[in-house]
Order: C-alpha cells, then structure tokens, then sequence
C-alpha cells in the first residue's frame, strides 16, 4: 500500500471502509425516495400550489 507500518495501512483501509459506507448509504437513500416518488407521483411539489410536502389524504 506504500504506507510506512502496519498500523498506518490499517488506519487507512478502516477509515476508507468508514467512507465507503457513508457514499452506500447516501446512494441507498436516494433511490429509496426515487423509487417513492415512481410509485406514487404525488409525493412531487405542485410547483404552482407553492407546496413543498405531500397533504395527508
């Protein structure tokens, strides 16, 4: 890895892992509310209503 110990490597793997799992979690999140939003279009901002949530129904 080019690193100068061990302990070095290690800290770098476990803080990349750390970073990884945050891109996959952001990533999931977004499809989930994308995947919301396919199957049921409402959940959209009426853009001419100036509301920003979804009324209860």
């Amino acid at each position: 890895m080019g690193h100068d110990s061990m302990r070095a490597a290690l800290i770098y793997q476990h803080a990349t892992a750390e970073a990884g799992q945050f891109i996959a979690d952001a990533l999931d999140a977004q499809m989930m509310t994308v995947r919301a939003l396919l199957e049921d279009p409402r959940r959209l901002t009426n853009p001419d209503s100036g509301d920003t949530a979804r009324a209860e129904e």
